[in-house]
């Protein structure tokens, strides 16, 4: 089972990359291990302090407030997404399916762990009227690129723009996932790494 890492507070970049909260006993466990993969993660892409200099950057130049509010229950408009490819992305091509929203980073070791298991996800449910979009929160459009390329994802991404990063603020956080039902309503919104059996748990939707 792939886990999330449950660094220390004190070593952990503030509103970033966070894990979920879990039952005492599996945090106990996760917070023992998690140390270890946060060193080994800061020795790849360098110091919490480097990934909050540069993704809390990106973001912070994006508009605190958003017209594009997302709450569960309430029926969803987003704006359009250019993906990498150069297609562009309107949720209303896609009216009749679950849509399934995420933001990631590059840099963010649990976004690392979530998107195989996703990609995976999708590919076994497409058929099923499955749609998965993700937005990376990447400076450079090259980096998304050569990420998408390395991991060869099934899933469309494209690069957020300013109103896809004032979406992304409205919570703290990566990953975020969001589920949207075949009518356009928001059924769910998942802060943080999904371990298998969570993901696993979004065919209730289907």
């Amino acid at each position: 089972m792939r886990h999330s890492t449950t660094p220390e507070q004190s070593l952990k970049p503030p509103g970033l990359f966070r894990a979920k909260v879990l039952a005492p006993t599996r945090r106990d466990v996760l917070r023992r291990a998690g140390l270890w993969g946060l060193l080994a993660t800061s020795a790849f892409y360098g110091s919490p302090a480097t990934w909050a200099q540069t993704v809390g950057g990106i973001a912070g130049r994006a508009s605190a407030t958003s017209s594009w509010t997302l709450e569960v229950g309430k029926p969803v408009q987003l704006p359009k997404l250019e993906l990498l490819n150069g297609r562009p992305w309107k949720l209303d091509d896609h009216r009749g399916k679950v849509v399934i929203l995420e933001f990631w980073h590059s840099l963010c070791p649990f976004c690392m762990k979530q998107n195989p298991l996703l990609d995976a996800f999708f590919k076994e449910h497409e058929s099923k009227g499955l749609e998965v979009v993700t937005v990376t929160i990447d400076k450079k459009k090259a980096d998304a690129e050569k990420y998408m390329k390395d991991h060869g994802y099934r899933f469309g991404t494209g690069l957020a723009d300013t109103t896809w990063h004032a979406i992304y603020k409205a919570r703290k956080g990566l990953p975020q996932l969001f589920v949207i039902d075949r009518q356009g309503v928001l059924q769910a919104i998942e802060l943080g790494e999904m371990f298998p059996d969570e993901l696993a748990e979004l065919k209730r939707f289907l």
